[in-house]
């Protein structure tokens, strides 16, 4: 079940069948497209936008994933830098800045596999089918 969520997330594949990418490119900073994704599986059909602000939940996902970094990157200064504040603040701006288009895919992807599982019998009769 975790195995596949990560590999879903991490791969931009589908959640459903694994097969198609969920965004149009797989390259996150490719600033003009990063954020283009596809309406829906081109295997399995799966519609990724199942209503009119679906990705606004998404935003909460990227919320947590930034606090997570926040709390990783203070706890590893804390521990090993000891940088001043100022400093501190302008390396993690700046990779928050930097980690947009990342944080911003992986988040839609983590919120579309809250609401759509790994169908393992419909991917094992598309392989046969193929």
């Amino acid at each position: 079940m975790l195995k596949d969520i990560l590999y879903s997330t991490f791969k931009n594949k589908c959640p459903k069948c694994h097969k198609s990418n969920v965004f149009q490119t797989n390259n996150a900073y490719d600033l003009k497209s990063f954020d283009k994704m596809n309406t829906s599986c081109s295997s399995c059909g799966e519609v990724y936008e199942k209503e009119l602000g679906f990705f606004t939940g998404a935003m909460y996902v990227s919320y947590a994933l930034m606090v997570a970094w926040f709390v990783t990157t203070w706890v590893l200064d804390s521990l090993l830098f000891h940088l001043e504040i100022w400093l501190y603040f302008t390396f993690f701006i700046s990779s928050v800045i930097l980690l947009i288009p990342v944080t911003f895919r992986l988040s839609r992807l983590i919120w579309l596999n809250f609401f759509i599982k790994f169908d393992k019998e419909k991917n094992i009769i598309k392989t046969i089918k193929n």
